[in-house]
């Protein structure tokens, strides 16, 4: 009688068990709400498209170009870069969505050794910045002085000089301001969390 019930009971458990666990899958099964998240986190993002025209009129390149974000606010950007002797200037325009406009203009002279970039940004608030370049090359040394005036009429100033070893070693070692360039730290190891 004993052994009857003892395997009953084995019965009843195994049968517990195999019945239950389709119970005990519907408990963990995610709800319509969470399939729906689900669902929106696997489809793929609007994307962004766009379309750029370029058009060349002798020493003058014209881009005109069109954004539309993932939102459907466009966006556009025209760029005309014109070539005389050894200046080149571009002056570059973008709308934003809501209408207000960037504009920046860059003209770049080679004389020598040496190529002045001066520079000019509008910002959509009606801000402007400025920046000049001076880039000189002397033997193996390049030195490049830049000054920056803020909108409000601050000035930053900085200079770097690169030099290159000899024979083709490609060593550079940039400096600023008589400043010796800090020593990059190596890159450390990231734990990864256990599983």
């Amino acid at each position: 009688m004993q052994k009857m019930m003892r395997a009953l009971v084995v019965f009843a458990v195994v049968g517990l068990l195999t019945a239950g666990a389709p119970l005990l899958a519907d408990d963990t099964n995610t709800s319509q709400d969470d399939k729906d998240k689900d669902a929106k986190k696997e489809a793929p993002a609007p994307a962004t498209t766009g379309q750029t025209t370029w058009t060349k009129d002798g020493n003058t390149i014209t881009r005109q170009g069109t954004f539309t974000g993932p939102n459907g606010k466009t966006a556009t950007k025209d760029v005309t870069t014109t070539r005389n002797g050894n200046t080149v200037t571009r002056d570059a325009a973008t709308t934003l969505p809501s209408g207000k406009t960037a504009t920046s203009q860059n003209t770049w002279t080679k004389d020598g050794n040496k190529v002045t970039r001066q520079g000019t940004y509008t910002g959509p608030n009606g801000k402007t910045a400025t920046k000049n370049v001076t880039t000189t090359k002397n033997g193996n040394a390049v030195t490049r002085d830049a000054t920056t005036t803020l909108p409000n009429g601050k000035t930053a100033t900085t200079q770097t000089t690169w030099t290159k070893g000899g024979q083709g070693a490609g060593s550079s070692v940039p400096a600023a301001s008589g400043k010796t360039a800090p020593k990059k730290r190596p890159v450390r190891p990231r734990a990864r969390p256990h599983p």
